[in-house]
């Protein structure tokens, strides 16, 4: 515009450097209210403009001018058009506007031209703003902060354009492409840096701050203020090995990066690991210029690695090593014997009675044993040694370089006392054992598959000898567990194929020589050997689980014979079962039993379940509840083998134990040892005066059942009177209301 066209509307203002209008020197346009005071000139542009106006000032600031700008500002009527020019005036902005011609065909038509139309703009603002100065306001009429002096640099400014203008018209297309592109590179490498979640530090070639992104205060804390100028340690001092810095450093010079993880600190001094990337960046001849040092905070990812490092190599109940960092143990373990010709044993731990205390009392009183267990094993051993827990209740320990087998054993011995102690278990002092076997590379082998598989089979000896104690592997114990396992798969087999069915052997009333009632006894018609009595095989059945199925299958057949015979020729027929330890400690027994009798179709006072004697002590408190509740149904119950164990009295009491089978042992000796026939008559005595009934076992001769009824027993079993036989045979036998219709065998 001329300076004739002092009615063209327009705006002028002076900004900071960030942008900030600090004064309005002159708007006709009414378009500057929306800045608030000092707000940023952004604020004046439609969305459309944002990008091209911070455009603008990243150009005058850069250059010192930029003219022929047209932005659009929201207005009443819509978006309009206006020119923007700025320029660089001592320390602040002066950005002038006014409405864009509608008929020029390109927005920008010769550098001059636009200089000039600002400058006269400039002079008509100032005619504007021509009145009597104010105490605010300079000579010329320009307020106080807009002086006459930077109106004579613009005035030079633009002379000094003008003389350049036919060179930098030559260049103003290859100008304007340039600039385009430097723009929008220069603007996507500030906002890639702003908006990074990685910290970002950029140094000199000194390793001296010269910038950070937002991620870093984020990250460490510190504010931009803080670090510039100072040296980037970055790693923090005294968690890294000596030269570790320098020697990254190094790197970066030699190859120009570096990555790798380090630890770093925030400012309230906490520790923190870090994934650091460091890079050099040149300058256009090559020459080292800056350092760019990028990095981030890996915490959660460390925890993530250590979390599934825990689940895949540690048991997570009791923190031990799981099966499988426990073989790659045992591997480097024999290897390092192996090379250095040293000794090594592995111990396999089994916790003895751990099934029934976990279904007697639940998973997580069971949970809290195994932890405590494996607890206990952890003080017996030496730091050096590697405990393991394999899963249920096994646990190992690979001992390295001892001196000798007595040791060995001493360490056992040491594991089975500590496991022994009373656990207590919410309110409970529960009571286990601990059986272990022992296998020595490279006799017992040298190669970790074998050396598990011998601890085992010894661990299983141990076992069978009684519990509570430790064995050796030798080569017959190997042959014997393998039978032994055998055996098992055949049981299971011989389950499923119905090998497996009650013999009933009656208990005779000594006074009415009437049968009381039965006792049913398993029996395994074992297809290659034939039948096998219970002893034979109730062992291993125990330790295998497979007694529970059994019980199950007892418990049927023996009610399924009791219904025929009280259907038949004895409506009183009575049939006693055996109950196992882990029978007893199986949740839901009693409920099972009582189903058992409905589905039977007799009642409850036509079973009598039977237990051993130490179970009368060893499970009072998870026994005592199935029985209460069996009592409730109508069955009685009998305590097996009495005088054998050491029950208390008390406990006898407290169960309402209905009849006390004297063990056999004293029945046996009772004709050949005063002091057996004593015991017999002591037990009868006791058992009357706490009133219960007793049946003698194991009477096999006509003097053992004299000697039997002169103690007082009120029954007696054994093969004096009858054989263990099946239902059919038993019927031939049985006559009416129980009588033997055979006589009992003369001596």
């Amino acid at each position: 515009m001329s300076e004739g066209d002092g009615d063209n509307p327009g705006l002028a203002l002076v900004c900071d450097y960030d942008g900030a209008v600090t004064q309005v020197l002159w708007d006709d346009l009414d378009i500057s209210a929306p800045l608030a005071g000092l707000s940023h000139l952004v604020c004046l542009f439609d969305p459309g403009s944002v990008q091209k106006a911070l455009n603008l000032f990243l150009q005058v600031k850069e250059r010192g001018a930029s003219f022929g700008w047209e932005l659009n500002v929201p207005g009443p009527d819509g978006p309009r058009a206006l020119e923007f020019a700025a320029a660089v005036v001592g320390d602040r902005i002066v950005v002038l506007a006014s409405i864009a011609p509608q008929d020029r065909s390109r927005i920008y038509d010769g550098l001059s031209h636009v200089i000039n139309d600002q400058i006269n703009s400039l002079r008509v603002l100032n005619k504007r703003v021509a009145r009597p100065p104010a105490p605010d306001t300079a000579a010329d009429g320009l307020p106080g902060q807009f002086t006459s002096d930077m109106f004579r640099d613009m005035l030079e400014l633009n002379n000094r354009l003008v003389n350049a203008e036919r060179a930098l018209a030559r260049k103003n297309g290859e100008l304007r492409r340039l600039s385009t592109v430097l723009s929008k590179d220069l603007y996507l490498a500030h906002r890639v840096l702003q908006c990074s979640g990685e910290a970002v530090v950029v140094t000199d070639r000194e390793r001296r701050v010269i910038d950070v992104n937002p991620a870093f205060t984020a990250l460490t804390g510190f504010t931009k203020g803080e670090v510039l100028g100072t040296p980037h340690g970055l790693g923090e001092a005294g968690q890294h090995p000596a030269g570790f810095v320098e020697d990254i450093w190094d790197q970066v010079a030699r190859t120009g990066s570096w990555q790798g993880e380090c630890v770093g600190r925030r400012k309230g001094g906490e520790l923190f690991p870090k994934w650091l990337s460091v890079s050099a960046v040149p300058d256009d001849s090559g020459a080292l210029r800056h350092h760019v040092v990028v990095f981030s905070d890996i915490t959660r990812l460390k925890n993530a690695e250590e979390h599934w490092h825990r689940l895949a190599f540690y048991d997570s109940l009791t923190r031990l090593p799981n099966r499988v960092l426990f073989r790659d143990r045992l591997q480097q373990a024999i290897a390092r014997a192996r090379r250095e010709q040293d000794s090594l044993a592995l111990l396999f731990i089994d916790l003895d009675e751990f099934k029934l205390v976990n279904d007697s009392l639940g998973h997580d009183a069971g949970d809290r044993l195994l932890t405590e267990a494996a607890r206990r094993i952890e003080h017996c051993v030496r730091q050096t040694d590697s405990i393991a827990r394999l899963g249920g209740d096994e646990f190992t320990v690979v001992v390295q370089g001892f001196p000798g087998e007595v040791e060995l054993l001493s360490l056992c011995e040491k594991i089975i006392r500590s496991i022994g102690a009373p656990f207590e278990l919410g309110g409970h002092a529960v009571q286990i054992g601990a059986s272990i076997g022992i296998a020595r590379f490279p006799g017992d082998g040298d190669e970790p598959d074998t050396l598990i598989r011998n601890a085992d089979a010894a661990m299983y000896a141990a076992k069978s000898a009684g519990r509570n104690t430790s064995r050796f592997f030798s080569l017959a114990l190997g042959e014997r567990v393998s039978r032994h396992l055998e055996m098992r798969a055949q049981m299971a087999h011989g389950l499923q194929h119905g090998e497996f069915a009650v013999l009933l052997q009656p208990l005779v009333d000594m006074a009415s020589g009437r049968v009381h009632s039965l006792e049913a006894l398993l029996c395994w018609n074992h297809p290659e050997r034939g039948p096998l009595a219970a002893e034979q095989f109730i062992g291993i059945a125990e330790e295998s689980g497979l007694i529970v199925e059994l019980g199950e299958l007892s418990v049927r057949q023996a009610l399924r014979a009791v219904r025929e015979l009280r259907d038949g020729v004895w409506p009183d027929a009575r049939v006693a079962v055996n109950l196992s330890r882990r029978q007893l400690g199986t949740p839901g027994l009693a409920d099972s039993i009582v189903g058992e009798l409905g589905r039977a179709g007799v009642a409850g006072e036509a079973l009598i379940v039977e237990f051993s004697e130490s179970l009368v002590m060893g499970q009072f408190d998870s026994g005592s509840p199935v029985l209460a509740a069996l009592r409730e149904a109508g069955v009685a119950a009998a305590v097996d083998g009495f005088g054998s164990g050491r029950s208390s009295l008390q406990a006898l009491r407290q169960l309402q134990v209905a009849y006390l089978k004297i063990d056999r042992s004293f029945v046996a000796d009772a004709a050949v040892s005063r002091e057996s026939a004593s015991i017999v008559g002591a037990i009868n005595a006791m058992a009357h005066r706490l009133g219960l009934k007793t049946v003698a076992e194991g009477v096999e001769r006509a003097d053992q059942a004299e000697i039997v009824r002169q103690a007082g027993c009120d029954m007696a079993q054994g093969h004096w009177f009858a054989r263990p036989q099946g239902l059919a045979e038993l019927q031939q036998g049985l006559g009416r209301d129980g009588a033997l219709i055979a006589a009992a065998p003369s001596t």
